[in-house]
């Protein structure tokens, strides 16, 4: 077990920012003997995989970095899987697949490390291949007793399957995943639609979404101004053919714009006009991920209710945004993973941000975060938790929205694999 006190360089500031009480940057039998690994020690153990989060680190706490020591990727060119370690970065990944003209399906941004699939994974390619989650083919790393643990799909004995459809959605509060084994797909070109709209506009493309075929998918974010994107998998004539009908029906709005890529790797969301992703050194934030179905006649209401809320915000870096789940998400296995919410459609993300080291303003843009999510309820009544707020007052009722009847199974397995409550808590 290595241990250091340096500061994390990571994309999330606040944990960036955080006093850490350790780092430690490698997993042996010395971090699990009892005299080390106990509550007295760790108060929590924090994991960073990519460091995206503002749970990676906090004042006080050990932080395990798994990018040093578990960064490895490996393809097997007669499988086509994927071997990738606990700290190998989304972006990394892909650029390594597009070498073997091979993809996987990862988010809009390309910062998160394997937190991002043990959660979930939402991508705009979902809508085709399922969640990350779904393309899971073997795990290894350790319950958060010390327990080794390596589970291979198709060969998982029935005292095990529990702990393997937990780890697929769930990981985070009762183990530590060091190694995955990923389904690679087929590197297709890409088509983008993109550009500014108004809320009328963003009305329409909605109800238009909610009819596309699974290889197009909505990406959309209201920040000062609503920027969208309709991400095309091109695969053949004949489905090509097909996208192209429902991509005319886009002609109509005047600014949006048609960008090819050769492949998924090449695309960057979101421009930069928007100062999304320009990290900002000077601000804290913090992001609340929902779920919910089809809005279909909703869709006026909901477009009031997302003016309304964007009409309070606190300041201009607070921003609301959304993906398109459907088809593959909601036809697989309902009780294969603990993402139980698979009738889902959307996943918005409310976003809020403050200036460091001022707590009235953070005060202030966390009442948003939490009215905006109050509003949205009847829309998206249940939580992707893809961001874990154990520091949050809202973590009880997020975590509980989350897994939903899943929930008492994963109290069970917390209680048997980390007794000591030494992984984020539920």
């Amino acid at each position: 077990m290595k241990n250091n006190h340096n500061l994390l360089e990571i994309p999330n500031i606040n944990s960036r920012d955080s006093k850490l009480k350790s780092l430690i940057y490698d997993i042996d039998d010395s971090l699990f003997i009892k005299d080390n690994y106990s509550k007295k020690n760790f108060e929590h153990l924090c994991i960073c995989s990519g460091g995206t989060t503002s749970s990676c680190a906090k004042n006080g706490f050990t932080t395990l970095d798994l990018r040093k020591n578990y960064s490895k990727i490996h393809l097997d060119r007669e499988t086509n899987f994927v071997t990738i370690g606990g700290g190998v970065i989304m972006g990394d990944l892909i650029n390594y697949l597009q070498k073997h003209n091979r993809s996987f399906p990862i988010g809009l941004s390309k910062l998160p490390g394997a937190g991002y699939i043990l959660t979930g994974g939402v991508s705009p390619l979902s809508r085709t291949y399922g969640l990350a989650i779904d393309n899971i083919e073997s795990v290894k790393g350790f319950l958060g007793n010390g327990t080794f643990i390596s589970l291979k799909r198709n060969q998982i004995n029935p005292e095990k399957q529990l702990i393997w459809e937990a780890i697929k959605g769930a990981a985070p509060f009762f183990s530590i995943i060091t190694e995955l084994e990923l389904k690679t797909i087929e590197s297709n070109p890409i088509k983008v639609i993109e550009g500014f709209v108004n809320l009328n506009e963003l009305s329409e493309i909605i109800q238009l979404a909610e009819q596309f075929p699974k290889n197009i998918s909505l990406q959309w974010i209201y920040a000062q101004k609503i920027y969208i994107y309709v991400f095309a998998e091109l695969k053949n004539n004949l489905e090509d053919e097909r996208t192209e009908e429902y991509l005319t029906h886009l002609d109509k709005f005047p600014a949006l714009e048609k960008q090819f890529y050769e492949g998924f790797n090449k695309i960057n969301f979101f421009p930069k006009e928007l100062n999304l992703f320009e990290l900002n050194a000077n601000n804290h934030s913090e992001v609340i991920s929902l779920l919910g179905e089809d809005l279909k006649n909703h869709i006026p209401s909901f477009i009031k209710c997302l003016n309304e809320i964007m009409n309070n915000k606190p300041n201009n870096s607070c921003y609301v945004a959304s993906q398109q789940l459907g088809f593959k998400t909601k036809k697989l296995n309902h009780g294969s993973s603990f993402f139980v919410h698979r009738k889902s459609t959307w996943k918005p993300w409310i976003y809020a941000s403050w200036k460091k080291n001022d707590p009235q303003e953070k005060e202030v843009a966390l009442d948003w975060i939490y009215k905006s999510w109050r509003n949205l309820k009847r829309f998206y009544p249940n939580i992707h938790l893809a961001q874990l707020h154990n520091h949050l007052n809202s973590h009880k009722e997020e975590v509980t929205l989350a897994f939903g009847n899943r929930m008492d199974e994963l109290k069970t397995l917390k209680n048997i694999f980390d007794p000591q409550c030494i992984l984020p808590p539920l």
